[in-house]
């Protein structure tokens, strides 16, 4: 009974030094909805989309977060991307074309299909903002391309910032998916009425 008496607090001290157990690791994607309209002036050939730019930490899996207004960074721990930002941008901005109608064929350049324009892309930003107005923040920069004459059809910086409905990772992802649908939208929209 004695010896049981003494081990009791070190069993008490070892239990106290136990560590909190480690978060799970979520994975998270980005998910084009489908357009609510058809492009009124389709383009007349086939779209290719280049594989997007990102650079730095744009290129890497971990969720990012700021909370000033995107001057510095941080990665959140245990949350990640299915793959990395860039990638899962073109790819859903593939999807969301198709859906628009914005060519007879849309495709990424890896299928190495002839195509009469090429679409390219470049990340500045995806990132939950928790700078006391939760939300989204995305900006793509994006180029419409004649590929026969190298003719620059269309450019420009899409920028869009969605409240979240909390502070949650999950709410910040939801707001990420809609300010990447509204860049494409604008996009589409910049798309019929180009010159």
């Amino acid at each position: 009974m004695k010896r049981f008496i003494l081990i009791l607090p070190i069993l008490a001290m070892l239990g106290a030094c136990a560590a909190p157990p480690v978060p799970k690791e979520q994975y998270f994607r980005l998910t084009a909805e489908a357009a609510s309209a058809k492009i009124e002036r389709p383009l007349d050939g086939g779209l290719e989309i280049a594989p997007f730019a990102g650079e730095g930490v744009l290129q890497e899996r971990p969720l990012l977060f700021t909370a000033n207004n995107g001057q510095k960074l941080e990665q959140r721990s245990y949350a990640y991307w299915t793959d990395p930002p860039p990638t899962m941008v073109r790819d859903e901005l593939v999807s969301y074309l198709r859906s628009a109608g914005a060519a007879d064929k849309i495709v990424s350049s890896e299928l190495r299909v002839d195509a009469k324009y090429l679409i390219q892309g470049k990340l500045h930003r995806l990132e939950q903002v928790i700078d006391g107005k939760n939300g989204g923040a995305v900006e793509i920069e994006l180029s419409l391309i004649e590929k026969a004459t190298d003719n620059l059809v269309l450019s420009a910086v899409y920028k869009f910032e969605e409240p979240a409905d909390g502070d949650t990772i999950d709410a910040a992802v939801t707001a990420l998916n809609k300010a990447m649908n509204d860049v494409f939208a604008k996009f589409a929209a910049d798309l019929a009425t180009r010159p």
